[in-house]
């Protein structure tokens, strides 16, 4: 196993694509489909990567974010948008993020981020 990654986003294509890239890989991947699963996951796991949506219905991918970076900071998060403004302006102000993701993207840019933010192991 290479190491773990949460994937929240509420569109379940988003998360099986990003899991099937991923696991194929040797990643182990988990998912959640909004962004208080997704705090209940972080709390009670360890990961190596979040990748968030910023546009979710019951909590907002900013707000995630900033959870997951105030309980664990040393848990590297990629951003998936799909508005390209973001690139411009601050993702989370306030927030450092370590990449970011434009919908829609491919297998190959999936796992060129995590291999460059997270590494291989």
């Amino acid at each position: 196993m290479t190491g773990r990654i949460l994937i929240v986003d509420d569109e379940d294509m988003v998360r099986n694509y990003v899991r099937r890239a991923l696991s194929s890989r040797g990643w182990e991947v988990t998912e959640a489909s909004n962004g208080l699963a997704a705090l209940d996951l972080v709390k009670a796991g360890t990961f190596d990567a979040l990748i968030c949506d910023l546009k979710m219905p019951d909590m907002r991918g900013e707000e995630v974010i900033k959870n997951v970076r105030a309980s664990r900071p040393e848990m590297r998060v990629i951003v998936i948008t799909g508005s390209v403004s973001n690139i411009t302006t601050p993702i989370v102000p306030g927030v450092e993020v370590d990449g970011f993701l434009i919908k829609p993207f491919g297998i190959d840019e999936i796992r060129g981020m995590i291999e460059k933010v997270v590494g291989r192991r």
